[in-house]
């Protein structure tokens, strides 16, 4: 049975991640310099130490990371500082799993300070029951730790967890993690081998409440 729900944030909650592509792009067009889609595409899903690494191994000393991460920033706050873009059916899910008692939590690579901005303005900060954030684990996606840590904040076992994910970190983490693990398309790009062994692939969030309510009847 589904007994805990695991949400990754950008991507998957909230439609964010074109954000983030702009924001880079917006940081680039200030410092004169093209960071291309096809790099920050290989951000997605991954917390800011390993972000750090491939923007250094593309860049080099050609760009200072910390400066243009802030641009980029500067655009993403400027943009949500009125409200975050739910993905759809978001706000349907997680009341039907208040409904039905299944504990919802938050497991993002995105730090603290700016993830957890996110969800107190997104107004489904109530049916939360946790989040844990990429600057509380030491290893990242793909490794497990953040879901683990993620079942232990709700009291269940990994195995009756349920991880939703769109980047290829996600998939292999929730994998990594022994649950179930669901792909939820969004912009990040996933390759067929990631996806070998997930539990299923649902077009969006709609479609989640219904696979659970199969799945627990089994």
């Amino acid at each position: 049975m589904v007994k805990g729900v695991i949400f990754d944030m950008d991507g998957t909650m909230f439609d964010t991640e074109r954000l983030s592509t702009k924001g880079w792009i917006y940081a680039g067009k200030k410092l004169g310099v093209d960071i291309p889609v096809a790099l920050t595409d290989s951000f997605r899903g991954r917390n800011p130490q390993a972000i750090r690494k491939k923007f250094a191994a593309y860049f080099g000393d050609r760009l200072d990371y910390d400066t243009a991460r802030a641009m980029k920033h500067e655009y993403f706050d400027e943009v949500t500082k009125e409200s975050v873009p739910h993905k759809e059916g978001l706000q349907d899910l997680l009341e039907y799993l208040k409904e039905h008692e299944i504990p919802a939590v938050v497991a993002t690579s995105t730090e603290r300070k700016r993830a957890s901005r996110l969800i107190h303005m997104s107004g489904i900060e109530h049916l939360i029951s946790n989040a844990i954030y990429g600057d509380m684990v030491e290893r990242g996606k793909p490794e497990p730790d953040i879901f683990l840590k993620a079942a232990e904040l709700i009291r269940q076992d990994p195995k009756e967890c349920l991880v939703l994910e769109d980047s290829a970190p996600g998939l292999l983490a929730g994998k990594a993690a022994g649950g179930y693990t669901i792909y939820v398309p969004d912009i990040a790009v996933v390759s067929k081998e990631a996806k070998e062994g997930i539990t299923a692939e649902l077009a969006d969030l709609h479609e989640v409440a219904a696979w659970i309510r199969k799945e627990n009847k089994k």
